[in-house]
């Protein structure tokens, strides 16, 4: 581990600002820095507050470009760096991300708590921390029936986050795409039980997330045996 960061500024930005950029990172250097140096195969990796690394993304190239003693936070400095990818296009991330690492649990339909534009970063968190912690595409609840509540549906996004949580718990994911669904749905056929899902409120949030999605969304679910069931 290069830096122990606490705060990284401008990696997690609007959609249409994802080209390399310069970020800035508050923490503390794990071993000596050379500044003007690149680093290769650089990955960023989030941790929990017990140090459990729940989310993970590869960076590639970095050239560390300076750094300065942070005066407000003893033994840590700023360091202004660059990277040559992409940043992370979903400017809430950062923020849920400091939920996911507290000690806190989650509500179920936490993300109905942040704007609806950011529903699609909290989907992109559970999506990320499901691969980082050793989870595969598929389905893992014991249950045989799924509810889905629709007055938590207020878009796609959240439609795959609600979805997520009602087959796979609290955090779980179950697709953020219909190619996504389909994986799931598929991974999940070997298990055997049959699964029903149950869409309450169903007219509203369909209207809500977009009908082409829900007739779709239905429709692959159906393709793959789920036994759905409107309300």
């Amino acid at each position: 581990m290069l830096i122990a960061a606490r705060e990284i500024d401008g990696f997690f930005v609007e959609s249409d600002h994802v080209e390399s950029a310069e970020i800035s990172i508050l923490g503390s250097a794990r071993e000596t820095l050379r500044l003007g140096k690149d680093l290769s195969n650089v990955e960023l990796r989030v941790v929990n507050l017990a140090g459990k690394a729940i989310g993970s993304y590869y960076i590639g190239r970095v050239g560390l470009q300076s750094t300065v003693e942070d005066k407000e936070c003893a033994g840590q400095a700023r360091f202004v760096v660059t990277f040559y990818g992409h940043a992370c296009p979903y400017a809430a991330a950062a923020t849920i991300w400091r939920r996911w690492a507290s000690r806190s649990p989650l509500v179920k339909g936490e993300w109905m708590g942040y704007p609806v534009e950011s529903h699609a970063s909290w989907l992109h968190v559970v999506q990320n921390s499901w691969f980082e912690t050793g989870h595969a595409a598929k389905r893992y609840g014991a249950g045989g029936i799924g509810v889905l509540d629709g007055r938590r549906i207020l878009g796609e996004s959240s439609f795959y986050c609600e979805l997520g949580e009602s087959i796979n718990g609290l955090g779980g994911y179950f697709g953020s795409t219909l190619d996504g669904l389909a994986d799931c749905l598929a991974s999940s056929r070997i298990a055997g039980a049959p699964l029903g899902l149950v869409w309450e409120h169903s007219s509203a949030s369909q209207e809500r997330m977009g009908a082409a999605l829900a007739v779709s969304a239905i429709n692959v679910l159906r393709e793959f045996g789920v036994d759905v069931t409107l309300r």
